[in-house]
């Protein structure tokens, strides 16, 4: 497995190590949507620093997009943020934003993605 998944008090952090691939982001992501604990999380960070390597070669983006906006029905006001200094997954981020018009945060610390997922959301 690519990623431990920390639960906090407010919401989860997903460390990613190694060689990551769409296919266990998207493992991440379904494990948390699926956990009892999602209905009132706060905040996702997933932390992509100890990645050695990003493969999205497999993104479907359409799925993505699905399960997310899926999730949202059980949480709507939970904030996702990605850590990490990959541009790639930087534009991934920012397509996946655009596509769904939800608010999610890109951040090259996992301090930053901290202080932006406490802080009040943009209305």
């Amino acid at each position: 497995m690519a990623y431990t998944i920390n639960w906090e008090r407010n919401g989860a952090y997903i460390c990613y190590q190694d060689r990551v691939t769409f296919a266990e982001f998207m493992g991440a992501v379904l494990e948390i949507h699926a956990d009892i604990n999602y209905i009132t999380t706060k905040y996702v960070i997933h932390d992509m620093l100890a990645a050695s390597e990003l493969d999205f070669s497999g993104l479907d983006m359409t799925a993505m997009v699905a399960h997310e906006l899926g999730a949202r029905f059980t949480n709507p006001g939970v904030r996702p943020a990605v850590v990490s200094s990959d541009p790639n997954m930087e534009a991934s981020t920012r397509a996946f934003s655009d596509l769904t018009r939800l608010e999610v945060g890109f951040f090259s610390t996992v301090a930053q993605a901290r202080a932006w997922v406490t802080a009040a959301p943009a209305q």
